[in-house]
């Protein structure tokens, strides 16, 4: 194999890797430009409009009360990321000029588990022609009652491919040796949102000593989109040449079920928030998604694709179209002879839900300029690009001036390691009007340096209007 192929099967497996992994946080419509700058240690400190997406009881603290409506925005965030090559891998095996070894090839698929290449892809977009997406508008009412209405998208892609695809990529076809090549894996949705969320300030009497601010609160989600998953997939591929059954030519035998769908739904988001006596210190604790169910039963279908062949050889691949190409394929045929791969198995609607997830976090003013932050975070499922896995994170927000706050981050668990960095111009302060101009993270996935990681991330906001 020539060094140029080996460079650009490598390049296409870091571009798959790369261009199709990527975008959810942690859970939800959670990548804000700040959030994210701060390797999503916010669940205390978001405030306003998007803390419907964190904890609903934070419209009951002092800064979430009032009235705030975001009326124009433009920015996005994209997340990409995979399991097993990072920029490294490229830089240690194709920048030298040399041919890579077969040495080098077994290194490469070591990287890849047992269970297969696996990508994620998410991504964000904060407004449409500057009009909000992922945003809306708080509001007091009566009985001290803080209410908000809140739009949301989300979109996003995972999936699996088999690790000995990369086999064959790497070290090409060996005759007599049996590839697993379809067990794939995959989902794949698109979800709208409107989100009612209220949050009442209520001190406990056994807190007074201790708290400024108690609030507690809820959100109620109802949800639209579609989406689509691989429900089971096998199958093999064998080239047999001098076997010592006497068999020639290829065998396969691969099957693909797939379903997928529009539907709604809804969902139920509760939680609880303080601040300290001194004011220094805030906590928020939100069970996301405790209640979620999506009914799929929109144009829902199950398709089956399928492939079996039997000692293929060259001259039957030579033949004319259909010509008795049957006789080496044990796929159906129709009624005018020509072969079948795949069929609508089934019209049924089908459900899934958003996994729950419990969110820890917090917020000390460490000095007047510099606040530090923490999360922990719990999905009790998986799926939507959500793990099971549970996650840490921790950072820092200094304020050298009001309009020009930096960030940092660094985060262990969930979907992988990662470190941030952020800033922001802005924010800037008119009669009745809250005005970013800039707001940028940079985040890097499954490890904490760029060369080393399997991932990347920005989100950047250009221009966030709110009337307040």
């Amino acid at each position: 194999m020539t060094m140029k192929r080996d460079r650009l099967k490598l390049i296409g497996v870091l571009l798959l890797g790369c261009l199709t992994s990527g975008a959810h946080g942690n859970g939800i419509n959670d990548t804000s430009t700040r959030a994210m700058g701060l390797a999503q240690s916010y669940t205390a400190l978001a405030r306003g409009p998007e803390s419907v997406f964190w904890n609903p009881a934070n419209l009951g603290l002092n800064g979430g009360t009032g009235f705030s409506w975001d009326i124009l925005m433009s920015g996005g965030t994209l997340i990409t990321e995979n399991n097993s090559f990072s920029v490294k891998d490229y830089n240690d095996n194709f920048t030298d000029g040399s041919f890579i070894t077969d040495a080098e090839k077994i290194d490469l698929l070591n990287d890849i588990p047992s269970s297969g290449f696996k990508v994620n892809t998410d991504i964000g977009l904060y407004s449409a022609a500057l009009l909000p997406i992922n945003g809306g508008f708080t509001f007091g009412m009566p009985w001290g009652i803080q209410t908000a209405i809140v739009s949301g998208l989300a979109t996003g892609f995972e999936g699996e491919v088999p690790k000995d695809i990369f086999n064959l990529m790497l070290f090409g076809n060996e005759f007599n040796r049996t590839y697993e090549i379809a067990r794939w894996d995959g989902s794949g949705w698109v979800l709208a949102s409107l989100n009612w969320a209220a949050a009442k300030p209520w001190m406990p009497p056994q807190a007074e000593k201790y708290l400024s601010e108690f609030s507690v609160g809820g959100t109620l989600k109802f949800r639209g989109g579609g989406y689509g998953e691989v429900r089971s997939s096998n199958g093999y591929f064998t080239s047999y040449f001098d076997h010592p059954n006497e068999l020639t030519g290829t065998s396969a035998d691969v099957n693909l079920v797939t379903q997928f769908g529009g539907g709604t739904g809804f969902g139920i988001d509760l939680g609880v928030a303080g601040v300290t006596k001194d004011k220094k210190t805030t906590f928020s604790v939100a069970l996301l998604n405790l209640v979620d169910t999506m009914s799929w039963g929109i144009k829902a279908r199950q398709d089956s694709g399928f492939v079996n062949v039997q000692r293929l050889t060259t001259p039957d691949l030579a033949k004319e179209e259909n010509e008795d190409l049957a006789n080496v394929l044990g796929n159906p045929t129709d009624e005018k002879g020509k072969t079948i791969f795949n069929e609508t198995i089934g019209r049924e609607s089908f459900s899934s839900s958003v996994p729950a997830i419990l969110r820890v976090g917090g917020a000390h003013q460490l000095l007047p300029k510099l606040t530090v932050v923490g999360n922990y975070d719990q999905a009790f499922a998986e799926g939507f690009g959500i793990t099971t896995t549970p996650r840490v994170s921790a950072g820092v927000e200094y304020t050298l001036v009001p309009w020009f706050p930096t960030r940092f981050g660094i985060s262990a668990g969930g979907r992988g390691s990662s470190s941030a960095i952020g800033f922001g111009f802005g924010p800037f302060f008119l009669p009745h009007v809250q005005l970013e101009l800039v707001n940028l993270a940079l985040v890097t996935r499954g490890g904490f340096l760029p060369g080393v990681s399997k991932g990347a991330a920005i989100s950047i906001m250009f221009f966030q209007l709110k009337i307040t």
